[in-house]
């Protein structure tokens, strides 16, 4: 994809984004902390993890899908950490996604409808610590 930019708004603007899910772009100065969430994350949060050299798996369930969440929570458990010591990864919920699960990091998208361990592992690998600010 191509990047967008880093620009920084306020927190709580909202970003119309031109494609979706963003893997660039303006975002909020406040990134989302690293590990799973129960709940969606904002679009403007994740990008700034994305610039971070993070990676954010999304994924869509029509209904609770405790089963979903908590194999995502096994794969998040089993990942590699960053070059700074911890796995720099988001997972969250997010009813906007075109197919099941999306896989974003800095520029790059993956989307596709079945979780498999070893694909989250090899982008995870690839593309973690891989963004424009080199951080944490």
């Amino acid at each position: 994809m191509p990047s967008l930019g880093q620009e920084h708004v306020p927190d709580g603007t909202h970003v119309e984004y031109p494609s979706y899910p963003p893997t660039s772009g303006t975002h909020w100065p406040r990134w989302a902390d690293w590990g799973v969430h129960p709940d969606p994350v904002p679009e403007e949060m994740l990008v700034h993890n994305l610039e971070h050299g993070g990676v954010v798996l999304l994924y869509r369930c029509s209904s609770p899908c405790p089963d979903v969440v908590q194999e995502l929570s096994a794969i998040f458990r089993a990942l590699p950490a960053s070059k700074y010591g911890q796995v720099k990864v988001v997972v969250c919920p997010n009813a906007r996604i075109g197919r099941r699960f999306a896989l974003l990091a800095w520029t790059r998208l993956d989307e596709f409808d079945t979780v498999d361990r070893e694909h989250v592992l090899r982008f995870v690998r690839a593309y973690q610590d891989k963004g424009p600010e080199d951080v944490p």
